[in-house]
């Protein structure tokens, strides 16, 4: 947009990028709930990110803008919710004999809603001609009807627990198809490769990638499946730029020898953060055995 050029998003697979912020959203709240300041800072970030170029997407006219509002709209409340939710907390841990108030109705609604994109982002993206939002509404009211029917017959601390893991495994799935959409229009178009920047897909990557040895110590599984995916889905990106050529020069989109480095880089840093979980698990199981 800066440049005067705003056709040149038009490679820029929105759905993609939606579904990320919603995951970013919804991963927010599964922090906030727990109190996990740093994380939902890093959360808010990826929210501010995902938003900035949305914006630019639909400024260009190439987003719905209807679409665009209400993901705005819901982003916004659920932002104001996670700040909230934090502030409340103020460091302290989650009660464990928490009451049902506003903010577990919060994570029914957006754990709900964040499930419901989920088949509405494969729909758009095997039809980005089409333009309804039947595949939401009807999982929206089919989720709904499955859980209550599950809340009302567990009991209070299962169901407290089941509300708790939604917005988490809603941003785990979203967060899996975010790249989607975007691998699939590299796959179709080749050629709009060219305007993706892999700087900012290196960035992404190595933010999931540093998030890694925290969700293993934390032993948080809907937070360790995400980051995990995220990292390979970035790796997948940068390998489709790595495989196609711009048909101009002949060149591939990304450089073997960066593609290689990048690759056995993740592949040093992955082994590095096991052994030493392995390491750091072995040591306080032997500091807890009796002398």
């Amino acid at each position: 947009m800066a440049g005067g050029n705003p056709a040149a998003l038009s490679i820029i697979s929105w759905e993609g990028y939606l579904s990320a912020m919603f995951g970013n959203t919804l991963m927010c709240s599964h922090f906030a709930a727990s109190g996990e300041r740093s994380a939902v800072n890093v959360q808010l970030v990826g929210i501010l990110n995902n938003f900035l170029i949305l914006t630019q997407v639909a400024l260009a006219g190439f987003m719905p803008l209807a679409v665009f509002l209400a993901a705005a709209a819901f982003t916004a409340f659920a932002t104001f919710m996670n700040l909230a939710r934090v502030a409340a907390l103020a460091g302290a841990a989650q009660p464990a004999d928490e009451k049902w108030g506003s903010w577990q109705m919060w994570q029914l609604g957006s754990g709900l809603v964040g499930l419901a994109v989920v088949p509405q982002v494969l729909y758009n993206t095997v039809s980005p001609a089409a333009s309804t939002l039947l595949p939401f509404i009807c999982t929206l009211l089919l989720l709904g009807a499955v859980l209550g029917l599950r809340l009302s017959s567990k009991g209070g601390s299962d169901a407290a627990t089941l509300v708790r893991q939604l917005p988490g495994w809603g941003a785990t799935l979203l967060f899996a198809l975010s790249p989607l959409p975007q691998l699939v229009r590299n796959l179709l178009e080749p050629q709009s490769l060219e305007g993706l920047s892999v700087g900012t897909m290196l960035l992404a990557l190595l933010g999931n990638a540093l998030m890694v040895p925290r969700a293993l110590f934390v032993r948080d599984v809907v937070w360790l499946s995400g980051t995990t995916w995220a990292c390979v889905a970035g790796w997948g990106q940068l390998f489709s730029m790595f495989r196609s050529a711009s048909a101009a020069t002949g060149r591939r989109f990304l450089d073997p020898w960066l593609f290689f480095s990048i690759t056995g880089v993740l592949l040093l840093y992955t082994g590095y953060v096991l052994v030493q979980h392995r390491r750091a698990t072995a040591s306080g199981a032997g500091g807890a055995r009796p002398a």
